[in-house]
């Protein structure tokens, strides 16, 4: 998972996936453009006896790689497996040497499980970051343990009465224990609170734990100092030497680095990319002949949290109990791209995650920190609008719905007529985008292909063995002849190439808006596209409503395909100057610099980076703490004012103390402190502190430190999958020791292959990290002591009080203690009151609804900015451009990685055991789907008007209209102007005023989900009557404008024509005098749909409709769990007069009128 190597091989598993739905599509019968692909290759067309030869080899091993692929068994699995096995096996094998045996006695132990905990197949970085930090942790816990036992110390020898007899046990002293019981909890109480403050400094709070838990269990028996300071020593040692070995194996044995694992990501990602587009090219063409309305909605889950195929809305359910027409084929391929764009999106947040363990790592590589920073930001430029064609699924899916055309044996004809009619369109439509989009996703395939193979992302394909078919040589002749001037990926001129590709897909945009426009009989057959009729869409004639919106969505498919293949060209360039200054052509040595360093440590103690952006954390699963900001959930003292003088002040200090023991990180401290000395109890008690020491009860103690879980679906599941874990530790601690007859080689042999087993399945299952860890311990515990006592005796292992019991005994025991420490840890857990997994749910909903309202306000405001001109150049650092540019893509990494959790924590509720009435998950997972999709729509809105980020030039609307506005005015001082130009600075202008028009409405947006988030955070109910803004207030606004253009001297009406008439500026009601406004037309007529203002309005518009479209489903979904606040007063009719509450159709707040659109209760 993310901040841990399982990401890395996730990454694996995702990208095979990727190359199998990749191969998937090249087989299918319907994708024309395998055998075109293959000539852009040099190949000519396939002959039977060319391909025989390679599938007679192919069934020699098919059976073992296919076993070993379904496995996930790759050469990185493998290697992480071997490698993270030899730590601890190599930390009990040396206690094997008698040198090693007496400096640490009988807690050799100790360095096997250290190896264990430092996880040594780390990623270097990240191993790295964790390592200091154990070290930090390990002195200052040292020098604690120091303290704690000279006090308690103190304690003893201040309070006996008669001296200790060095022949035998020490007497128990009362004080001793009280004292080195207080700082045990105090101690475990504050390092659990910076625990649950800091997530990235787990596991060093765990090594600190065992330290501070072994030394105060020991305390009792302590009678002088130099007692005391050997057995510190001893223990520090100990663990010094487990860390050693981990950071020894992790750096010289096949040492992997942060970079290596960012690279084979994005590798990933990449890969992904491609299969994506070969996906939605395989689902459009099945538009051709498919009913694109037919789509199941349940296909259209944005996060996939349903195991099942059924759909999270009840209505949705019913529908499709009903469904009476067979599934279409096209539903094989919209599954195929919504499970791609789910994958592409989770790896796209595990490619923020370790972006800065990359930028932070020491290398001997080629590209610069910079470098990767800016890959990443074009990449992202690629994938955003890759995903947005995608998101046409969605659109059909909710047009079918809204029209009522899920059609079932009961559908009126008129229906269905209506319905054929707009498939017949959207079918012809779809014909003629077949070939461009064949084009122009070939194209998209090469450039990614190219920009991954020149930046070394991507390996280089192996020379073709074209020699092989032809001895003499002569098919490589052919090949090279049939090549010609065709420029391949990796070649120098394939920059040059590919803008040539992407510009003739947007020569072709023209064709297919001819062909809808024929078909809407707004143009004569065979006529240009500039003869189209001059047509303005009514608001109120519904089949007008109809066409507009085909318009619109044919728009956005067209500008989001184009802006692909622009963000391609993008990235293919910035691979070539990489190239071009010599960047790749040597490897250097990259060090970051301290500016990084200095950001790195700041992080790590900020409440703004402490999510898993800086966790390496091998116990992470994934779930995101975000930092949302000081407004989110940080409420004003409405009882005092900000302190305005020195002692007011210190007052506020005082109080500081109190709120940091009131606040929730201190609760789960002191809960794992009272877990910890409900053990730890028995040890400091006269009666039982020898059972306690015999019985080895410590190892409960480190159980709890290990298990404890802030919420009670982890500790549930924790609880049952360390229990398991421990059992098979148990049963492959006696395999291991039986099956050797108990030689020392051989049990060393089998503990080194079962370590490498179970780091398979922590790889392949990173949910179950919890258990496979402590069975890995578990295993080196058990085998650890039994070779201890064979290398040191029996009679010096019994010298702590601990008794020898052989392995079959002391494994059931360990079993037995676990299984206490785990059950102590769950009951303190859920005690006195739960922390459960569905209230965190709810508070990270309502944190992904505030983020979510934080982001659409940067947006608002970077178009706002860009079209007053008050931004600058976002490109150049202190500008407003670049602080939005830069934190839109923070707000964008921080929902990123927030939306993955909701799924873990959705996951780990259904372990808590519902009382009372049930948990409405199907509320839940649909507002979860929606706030997904709202981050697409959003993420799509800021790339169209600010850009795929710094460095990057965009598909914005505005920098398109600047750019042809220059343009305009360069020709005007020239005398030639262009219609075109002409109408850009129209729309530039018509755009401005209407973002001051629409602002109550952009407004109304941020305050609905910033009430939402609200009212989920605190479960308090939502005002009556909310209103969601409409999903045509665009267009409203813009026609309600009256931007017009004249005609200067063509008085025909048909102005439209490039360069055959002068066309005047275009100008709001305003601006431009009445007398002026004569024979023009609005800027929505059908006659400027080519223009490049339209096609990126109709981008805004799409997206602001399913936005609004999905924000009216979360108020929905959440007045029913929330709640809806009811003021009204009611008169019962039937009562004669008598007045109740709640019951009649007459309300204080009015009765029921035909314009009061908005959520709640309607009186």
């Amino acid at each position: 998972m993310a901040g841990s190597s399982p990401g890395r091989e996730d990454t694996d598993r995702i990208q095979e996936q990727a190359n199998g739905e990749e191969k998937q599509q090249l087989n299918q019968p319907n994708d024309v453009g395998r055998d075109s692909s293959r000539r852009r290759e040099g190949e000519t067309e396939p002959k039977t006896g060319d391909a025989a030869p390679p599938m007679r080899q192919q069934p020699k091993f098919a059976f073992v790689t296919g076993f070993l692929a379904r496995l996930g068994l790759d050469a990185p699995t493998i290697i992480a497996m071997l490698k993270g096995a030899l730590a601890p096996v190599i930390g009990l094998a040396i206690y094997q040497s008698d040198a090693v045996a007496r400096e640490f006695s009988t807690f050799g132990y100790l360095v096997g499980i250290i190896a264990v905990l430092s996880l040594s197949m780390l990623p270097r970085g990240k191993f790295v970051q964790t390592l200091v930090f154990n070290l930090l942790f390990l002195g200052v816990g040292a020098a604690v343990s120091l303290l704690i036992l000279w006090s308690a110390l103190q304690a003893r020898l201040h309070t006996q009465t008669t001296p200790d007899d060095p022949q035998s046990r020490p007497a128990y002293n009362s004080s001793q224990s009280a004292v080195s019981a207080l700082w045990l909890f105090a101690n475990i109480w504050i390092v659990n609170t910076v625990r649950a403050k800091y997530p990235s400094l787990n596991v060093p709070v765990i090594v600190y734990s065992i330290l501070t838990n072994i030394s105060c269990t020991f305390s009792p028996q302590i009678t002088n100092n130099a007692a005391f300071e050997s057995i510190v020593r001893r223990l520090l040692t100990a663990m010094l030497l487990g860390f050693a070995i981990a950071a020894a194996t992790c750096l010289l044995i096949f040492p992997v680095s942060s970079r290596v694992v960012w690279t084979a990501q994005l590798r990933a990602a990449i890969q992904l990319s491609r299969g994506a587009v070969k996906q939605e090219k395989a689902y459009l063409q099945s538009l051709e002949r498919e009913d694109m309305f037919a789509v199941p909605a349940d296909i259209c889950a944005a996060t996939h949290l349903n195991n099942d195929d059924s759909s999270v809305d009840d209505k949705t359910k019913d529908k499709g109990k009903n469904k009476a027409q067979p599934e279409p084929r096209s539903t094989a391929e919209a599954k195929a791209v919504k499970e791609t764009m789910f994958n592409l999106r989770l790896l796209t947040s595990k490619i923020y995650i370790d972006l800065p363990f990359a930028k932070r790592d020491i290398a001997w590589a080629k590209l610069t920190a910079k470098d990767l920073t800016t890959l990443q930001e074009l990449f992202r430029g690629v994938v955003i609008p890759i995903h947005g064609i995608g998101t046409v699924i969605d659109i059909f899916q909710r047009l079918a719905e809204k029209r009522g055309w899920i059609t079932t044996s009961e559908t009126p004809l008129e229906v269905l007529a209506e319905k054929n009619e707009d498939k017949r369109v959207w079918n012809e439509v779809m014909k003629q985008l077949h070939e461009p989009f064949e084009k122009l996703s070939d194209a998209i395939d090469e450039g990614l292909q190219h920009a991954g193979m020149l930046l070394e992302i991507i390996p280089r394909p192996k020379a073709a063995e074209k020699s092989e078919n032809n001895a003499n040589g002569s098919a490589t002749l052919a090949d090279v002849e049939a090549k010609g001037d065709l420029v391949e990926p990796g070649d120098p001129g394939f920059a040059a190439a590919l803008l040539k590709r992407v510009q003739s897909f947007h020569d072709v945009r023209g064709t297919i808006l001819r062909a809808w426009a024929t078909e809407k009989g707004l143009l004569a057959d065979n006529a240009p596209l500039d003869e189209v009729n001059n047509f303005s869409f009514s608001q109120t004639d519904e089949s007008q409503c109809r066409d507009r919106e085909q318009l619109y969505v044919l728009l956005y498919l067209e500008t989001l395909m184009e802006a692909a293949g622009e963000s391609v060209l993008r990235i293919v360039q910035f691979a070539d100057s990489k190239v071009a200054d010599g960047t790749m052509a040597r490897k250097r040595l990259i060090v970051p610099k301290p500016k990084v360093l200095r950001k790195w440590i700041k992080s790590v103690f900020s409440d703004e980076d402490k999510g898993q952006e800086n966790n390496a954390d091998l116990f992470d699963t994934g779930m995101a703490i975000i930092y949302m900001g000081d407004s989110f959930a940080l409420k004003r003292d409405p009882e005092h004012l900000p302190p305005a003088n020195f002692r007011e002040r210190v007052g506020n200090a005082l109080r500081a103390v109190s709120k940091f023991f009131s606040s929730a990180e201190s609760a789960f401290g002191f809960r794992c402190a009272c877990a910890t000395l409900t053990i730890g109890i028995i040890a400091f008690l006269e009666q039982t502190h020898v059972f306690f020491q015999e019985q080895r009860l410590v190892w409960a103690m480190i159980i709890i430190a290990i298990g404890m879980t802030e919420t009670s679906g982890q500790s549930i599941f924790g609880f049952f999958c360390r229990i398991l874990g421990t059992f098979v530790a148990v049963i492959l601690t006696l395999i291991t020791w039986y099956i050797v007859d108990e030689k020392v080689p051989g049990i060393f042999v089998f503990l080194y292959l079962f370590q490498a087993l179970s780091i398979y399945f922590l790889l392949k299952f990173p949910q179950l990290i919890p258990g496979i860890i402590l069975c890995m311990i578990t295993q080196v515990l058990i085998v650890g002591y039994e070779l201890q006592v064979i290398k040191i005796g029996i009679e010096l292992s019994e010298s702590t009080g601990q008794p020898y019991y052989p392995i079959y005994e002391l494994a059931p025991y360990r079993l037995a203690i676990v299984a206490a420490g785990c059950l102590v840890a769950f009951v303190w857990t859920i005690f006195p009151s739960p922390l459960t997994d569905r209230t965190w749910l709810r508070r990270d909903l309502a944190a992904t609804l505030y983020l979510l309202a934080n982001y659409f306000s940067v947006i608002n405001e970077t178009l706002k900015s860009k079209l007053k001109g008050t931004g600058g150049d976002r490109n150049v650092k202190g500008t407003p451009a670049h602080h939005l540019a830069k934190h839109r893509i923070r707000l964008f990494g921080k929902l990123m990685m927030l939306l993955p959790s909701l799924k873990q924590h959705a996951d780990f509720q259904r372990w808590e055991p519902t009382i009372g009435g049930k948990f409405p998950r199907e509320l839940y997972e649909d507002i979860i789907q929606r706030a997904s999709r709202i981050n697409s729509y959003l993420t799509l809105l800021s790339y169209t008007i600010g850009g795929g980020g710094k460095g990057t030039a965009g598909m914005t609307i505005t920098d398109s209209l600047d750019t042809a506005c220059a343009a305009s005015k360069m020709n005007l001082a020239s005398g030639t102007r262009i219609f075109d130009e002409a109408n850009s600075c129209g729309w530039r202008d018509a755009l401005a005023v209407l973002l001051a028009n629409i602002s109550p409405t952009q407004h109304s947006i941020i305050c609905t989900l910033t009430l939402l988030s609200n009212a989920l955070q605190s479960g308090h109910s939502i005002p009556p009557h909310l209103k969601v803004p409409r999903p045509y207030e665009l267009t409203r606004q813009l026609e309600a404008l009256g931007a017009t253009m004249t005609d200067g001297d063509d008085n025909n009406g048909n102005g439209g024509g490039s360069g055959s008439s002068d066309a005047s500026t275009d100008a709001t009601l305003d601006e431009v005098p009445s007398g002026k406004i004569r024979q023009g037309h609005s800027l929505l007529d059908t006659r400027n749909m080519t223009q490049a203002g339209y096609a990126e309005f109709a981008v805004l518009q799409v997206c602001s409709l399913l936005v609004c479209d999905d924000l009216d489903g979360i108020v929905e979904s959440v007045s029913k769990l929330v709640g809806v606040v009811d003021f009204s007063y009611r008169v019962d009719p039937s009562s004669a007069g008598t007045s109740t509450v709640g019951s009649a159709r007459v309300s204080l707040l009015g009765a029921e009128s035909e314009g009061q659109g908005g959520k709640g209760k309607v009186d």
